[in-house]
């Protein structure tokens, strides 16, 4: 195996295969590494986006299901807001995104953990080196390694200890409407924030998440609270004890991505919208504007392009991100008290709900476009 590349892609996840496909598209040689066997096993199976499936290359086949309306609710008081969003099948999208991959171009490699990152006398970096001391020589490296952030921990661009929302769910048997989806808010939601999720053949996603340290050593045991509470009891069964679950960085809103030639994308760098947790379209976005900063930086054989993809994500993102951060505080806030958050859910039937989606969405900038 020739162990020299264009780049060097450490993680297999979202933003790791995105980027591979789109450098591939270029004839980059790539190299990607992971740590898993099997790049198609996940602690999560769905999640809810509001993903532009064309724009990002993907077809209507990696929805589970559609939803029309997102229901609120608090302990008293319910909100409908008519929605466009998607529950996606993890499994089948990244099925898509590694079906599109040019395999001339672009090398695949498991079940590497990278232990190490390179640099030569100038700072930039070389190589890096896996479990076996096996090392692996690029022009540009990527960190798309998630939430382990294994290369960005280790110069300083993500911090060794970082905050976390953590969740647990059941696939169910569903009992309401195949295209509302639930969202749980309240102290009565064992105060955290809960998830209903429909998928087909009447089935449903339920769960529960909290953003608190000491909730999430009981989340189980919270999440079967809820089931029991009537309101839930109406929607969903619970049939099996097959539990999931899974972590994303709630991080203070991080805007440092690149590194001489190193450049981190997704959870690596906390770029999990902090409103909802709504990943994979940002994170999309994101590798996007990479790619097209990484490959410029190729052409011209000049490493401080890639600055142009921090520029890029800061002029589209940053005060998004910074404004989703403060209602985020003030959900958990309101997560601790029912009558804070029923008081929340009165007011906000005041508000649109093309506003409402924008909001949950955390698309401020383009509420004028």
């Amino acid at each position: 195996m020739n162990h020299n590349f264009d780049v060097v892609i450490v993680g297999g996840g979202t933003a790791g295969l995105i980027l591979a496909r789109e450098l591939g598209k270029s004839k980059r040689k790539v190299l990607l590494l992971d740590r898993k066997k099997e790049l198609l096993e996940f602690s999560f199976n769905t999640l809810g986006s509001f993903l532009n499936l064309e724009k990002f290359g993907l077809t209507h086949n990696v929805v589970a299901q559609d939803i029309d309306t997102i229901s609120f609710h608090s302990k008293r008081v319910t909100r409908k807001v008519k929605s466009n969003l998607y529950i996606l099948d993890k499994k089948q999208v990244h099925i898509e995104i590694l079906n599109a991959i040019d395999n001339e171009f672009v090398t695949i490699k498991t079940e590497v953990n990278i232990k190490s990152i390179e640099t030569n006398e100038d700072g930039k970096f070389t190589s890096v080196t896996d479990q076996h001391k096996q090392k692996y020589h690029g022009k540009i490296f990527i960190d798309a390694s998630g939430t382990n952030a294994v290369i960005s921990k280790k110069v300083g661009l993500r911090a060794k200890k970082v905050m976390l929302a953590t969740g647990v769910e059941y696939n169910v048997k569903y009992l309401g409407n195949p295209s509302e989806g639930h969202l749980l808010i309240g102290k009565v939601y064992q105060g955290g924030y809960g998830w209903i999720f429909p998928l087909k053949n009447e089935r449903a996603i339920i769960g529960f998440g909290t953003f608190d340290d000491e909730i999430v050593k009981d989340l189980k045991n919270r999440l079967h609270k809820i089931l029991e509470l009537p309101k839930i009891k109406k929607l969903v069964i619970k049939d099996n004890d097959k539990v999931e679950g899974g972590s994303i960085p709630i991080t203070p809103v991080l805007e440092k991505f690149v590194l001489n030639n190193l450049v981190c994308v997704g959870d690596s760098v906390s770029q999990v919208n902090p409103i909802v947790g709504e990943g994979y379209k940002f994170i999309f976005e994101a590798a996007l504007m990479a790619s097209k900063a990484i490959e410029k930086s190729l052409k011209k054989e000049d490493v401080n392009f890639l600055n142009e993809y921090e520029l890029e994500w800061k002029n589209r993102f940053s005060a998004n991100y910074n404004r989703s951060k403060k209602t985020q505080e003030r959900f958990f806030k309101y997560s601790q008290n029912n009558l804070l958050m029923d008081y929340a859910l009165l007011l906000s039937k005041f508000v649109t709900d093309k506003r409402a989606i924008i909001s949950l969405s955390g698309e401020y900038g383009l509420e004028n476009k």
